[in-house]
């Protein structure tokens, strides 16, 4: 028993040496993988690099192609911007040209066709908003006489002498001349003022400059009337009294 001690004790330690040996090998070759491993990544890394050396190079070259390319792109907006205000001025032109013939044309027409259909207050307002918008516009004269017109028919004299002296004063050439002096003169006759000599002055430049005009023969009744020596209203008689 006292020989067999020893000789386990050593088996032990040879034991023990040579696991020690298998870790130290294991050790070895860990360091060996991990120093291979390190020279792949530094090569990777040279490689890495070098790389981003060539890429800092293509940035370098692309920096000019970008501010040409930055300068097309202000080129391009600018034309953008040019052709926008050019297409907003067109807009703005054919606004105009609307306005000037095709809203004038539908103001005038409307109203026109409510005076036609006995609406005078809707044409009276039409014709008034036809002036307001376009006082020296191709139907100004005409709406100022059926202004009148509606004014007349509506029973409203001085506003409607007003409108006709305003055709009168604007347009002596308009061959409404006839019509509008008769009803001037029968609008200021219907005044509270008595304005028979200034109707009867109206009545009678008709006659004078308008002899063969249907006008002068409704001004030459007027006048006739107007004229017409009042009838004395015949003083009641008394009667007497039978007895």
């Amino acid at each position: 028993m006292i020989l067999l001690v020893p000789i386990w004790g050593c088996v032990a330690t040879q034991q023990d040496m040579l696991q020690m040996q298998s870790q130290m090998d294991d050790l070895n070759n860990n360091l060996n993988n991990m120093q291979k491993n390190q020279a792949d990544l530094a090569v990777k890394i040279d490689r890495l690099s070098t790389d981003l050396n060539v890429f800092s190079e293509d940035i370098k070259d692309l920096f000019p192609a970008m501010d040409r390319l930055s300068l097309r792109l202000d080129d391009l907006d600018a034309m953008f911007n040019k052709r926008v205000n050019a297409i907003g001025a067109t807009i703005k032109n054919q606004q105009k040209v609307v306005e000037k013939t095709l809203l004038p044309a539908k103001l005038y027409n409307d109203a026109y066709n409510a005076f036609l259909n006995n609406n005078f207050d809707a044409a009276g307002s039409g014709f008034k908003a036809y002036l307001a918008k376009f006082p020296s516009g191709d139907m100004a004269e005409s709406s100022y006489f059926h202004l009148g017109e509606s004014l007349y028919l509506r029973e409203r004299w001085q506003d409607a002498a007003l409108s006709y002296a305003t055709v009168l004063d604007k347009y002596p050439k308009s061959p409404r001349i006839p019509s509008v002096r008769l009803k001037y003169a029968l609008s200021i006759l219907k005044f509270p003022e008595d304005k028979k000599p200034e109707a009867l002055k109206y009545l009678e430049s008709i006659v004078r400059n308008y002899p063969k005009s249907p006008e002068a023969r409704t001004a030459k009744d007027y006048i006739a009337k107007l004229k017409s020596p009042k009838k004395k209203s015949p003083k009641p008689r008394h009667k007497t009294m039978r007895k």
